[in-house]
């Protein structure tokens, strides 16, 4: 971690700035007023616990931890059949405009796919539930070329201080938050003033399409409602709104700026 990014990170539940130290454990963030530790593993901060975060988190955590080794080879399958993955994810990423120099937060970046497509000239951030898809993150970032600084944290808590990204996208996860309305605040809390916000994930359509096939059937009959766009969600200043739909219904891009 650069001291730039140090700069960044705050506590996740306390908004307290941290600063990096080294003990005889290996390096830990400590908080300034507090001196809660949070341990940094392979260069990766872990900053979340199971006694913060939701059940849907930690079971997208253990769902997430299960599939990554054969994670990246069932979607590129997926985009196969599908008309191919750079055309799928221009779909969504399009509406992600990414300027040279911005400072850009993927909030949950899995295997870190999404950035492959994304402009090199930019500084990526990643957060992710699921270790194992972050240490993915790392490996996918090597050969494809892109620096990408990650943290194990959840959407609910960000552990980062206010207005610190001009573009905070989601990809393919908001369905699952058990509070949509905490994780849409966050990313509206550390995105800068004029910031561009892009969610995006799969609609009422694809959700009970997807409820037939075995792997996907758990996660969505816990669902108690049908899927719908987190526009309600949004904060009351959130500013130029725009909702999309794309193959044929099946996926949404909420787009909005702070």
């Amino acid at each position: 971690m650069s001291s730039d990014s140090i700069r960044l990170i705050c506590n996740p539940f306390t908004h307290e700035t941290l600063h990096l130290s080294d003990t005889s454990e290996g390096p830990v963030l400590v908080g300034d007023e507090s001196a809660t530790t949070f341990r940094v593993r392979d260069g990766i901060p872990i900053l979340m616990n199971s006694a913060n975060i939701t059940n849907a988190s930690q079971k997208s955590r253990r769902y997430y931890d299960a599939v990554a080794p054969i994670y990246a080879f069932t979607q590129s399958v997926y985009y196969r059949l599908n008309g191919g993955e750079a055309e799928s994810r221009q779909e969504y990423l399009n509406y992600v405009r990414v300027k040279k120099g911005d400072r850009v937060l993927e909030v949950s970046v899995g295997n870190g796919a999404n950035i492959r497509f994304l402009p090199k000239e930019a500084e990526y951030f990643g957060i992710d539930v699921s270790w194992k898809q972050l240490v993915r993150c790392k490996s996918t970032g090597a050969c494809f070329g892109f620096e990408v600084e990650l943290f194990q944290a959840d959407a609910e808590h960000l552990p980062f201080v206010d207005n610190s990204f001009d573009v905070v996208f989601n990809v393919g996860s908001v369905n699952y938050f058990e509070d949509k309305s905490t994780a849409v605040d966050e990313m509206f809390r550390v995105a800068k003033p004029g910031a561009l916000m892009v969610i995006a994930d799969e609609t009422e359509k694809a959700a009970s399409s997807h409820n037939k096939l075995p792997i996907f059937r758990g996660y969505y009959n816990s669902w108690k409602t049908p899927v719908e766009p987190p526009v309600d969600e949004l904060p009351s200043d959130a500013k130029n709104v725009r909702l999309t739909e794309s193959r044929s219904g099946m996926y949404f891009s909420l787009q909005f700026t702070k």
